[in-house]
């Protein structure tokens, strides 16, 4: 039994390992969460941290009675198998169970915080009590003026708690790397530092997941209202289709008057396509709007004409929208015979009268008020 109990430990170890190596690799990727590879392994990822999960349940590591100081250093680690599903059930980018996997995430990260709390990890500035048991996310927009400042001062110490322990973290990895272990370091030391590591590790991912927490509650609320919504947009589309045989029948029935001449005076179709037993009585074509957008492609985009303007001319003259006629025309004046010396006499007298008029009276002569006392 205690064979089979190593045996199980060796392969969760091996298991959270490799879980360890995927987040970091998932978090770092350059692709879009919403790519089919990025998804993939982000599913990848989820499988392998539920197995480990249901391995650590299988072995019932974890127990209230117990603090940190009763767990090695491996076992500690495995506190944040639930925290990572949470995180890892986060990446996943599926729409019609969305809400399923964020209230999985959400239960994870609970569970998460229950161990912690459990074990002791937690500051006792938290209140964790308060988290574990929030059911909406309006649970807190209830809460009176003085509350909610107190909640602003917690998440801005939080957050200065957050930063030093990612400082202090980055700095025990360094030193875990072996850039920062000294020649004269033994075995205790580096024992020491790996599990001030996994304590430190384990606080700063409780900080992370109070944050998390509250996003997730307004992220479960919006998903589902969009899922109370695609129902309601179902549901009318449903009622639609059902309502189009009965309320709007003419439409799309044959013999509708749509698909009939229509006499102006009573609103009635002259001609219809079909009679009363449903036989056709002339011919008709059937299209769609389909064909007709094709046909539609390469032809512009304004009116073209339909007749030549010779035509329109025609026919504006036939409706009677041109006058024609109008009296006699003037008689064409008779060019002078150059034998006709009184005529000519005459032409250049009346020309010369008329520029001696000219000389006298040049152009604006009465516009300079020259008549003016």
């Amino acid at each position: 039994m205690d064979r089979d109990s190593d045996t199980q430990e060796s392969s969760l170890a091996v298991n959270f390992a490799r879980a360890q190596s995927k987040l970091q690799a998932i978090n770092a990727t350059p692709l879009a969460s919403s790519s089919e590879e990025y998804q993939k392994q982000a599913q990848d990822l989820v499988k392998l941290l539920k197995t480990c999960s249901s391995q650590v349940d299988g072995l019932s590591l974890f127990s209230s009675n117990e603090t940190v100081d009763d767990y090695s250093t491996s076992e500690l680690k495995l506190v944040l198998v639930n925290a990572y599903l949470g995180e890892a059930l986060q990446k996943l980018n599926s729409r019609d169970d969305r809400t399923a996997i964020l209230e999985d995430a959400l239960s994870r990260y609970k569970l998460f915080l229950a161990t912690c709390q459990a074990l002791s990890i937690i500051d006792q500035g938290e209140d964790i009590d308060r988290i574990l048991n929030r059911k909406d996310k309006n649970a807190g927009a209830k809460s009176n003026p003085v509350d909610a400042g107190a909640s602003r001062v917690q998440k801005i110490e939080r957050f200065k708690r957050m930063r030093a322990m990612q400082q202090s973290v980055a700095e025990l990895e360094t030193k875990l790397s072996g850039k920062g272990v000294a020649e004269n370091d033994d075995e205790d030391d580096l024992e020491e530092v790996e599990r001030e590591h996994a304590v430190k590790l384990i606080e700063l991912k409780v900080h992370q997941v109070i944050d998390d927490i509250d996003m997730l509650h307004s992220e479960i609320e919006m998903a589902k209202q969009m899922e109370a919504m695609k129902l309601r947009n179902n549901d009318q589309d449903k009622r639609d289709g059902s309502t189009l045989k009965e309320d709007k029948e003419p439409e799309w029935r044959l013999d509708s008057q749509s698909y009939s001449q229509i006499d102006p005076r009573t609103g009635k179709a002259v001609h219809p396509i079909l009679n009363s037993s449903g036989q056709p009585m002339r011919p008709f074509i059937l299209t769609n709007d389909r064909q007709r957008i094709k046909d539609s492609v390469f032809r512009p985009d304004w009116a073209l004409p339909t007749m030549t303007v010779d035509e329109y001319l025609q026919q504006e003259q036939e409706r009677g929208n041109i006058i024609s006629g109008g009296g006699k025309e003037p008689d064409e004046k008779p060019e002078i015979d150059d034998n006709d010396h009184e005529a000519l006499d005459a032409d250049t007298l009346k020309k010369r009268d008329w520029d001696d008029f000219k000389d006298d009276n040049p152009r604006g002569m009465g516009n300079r008020g020259g008549n003016r006392g």
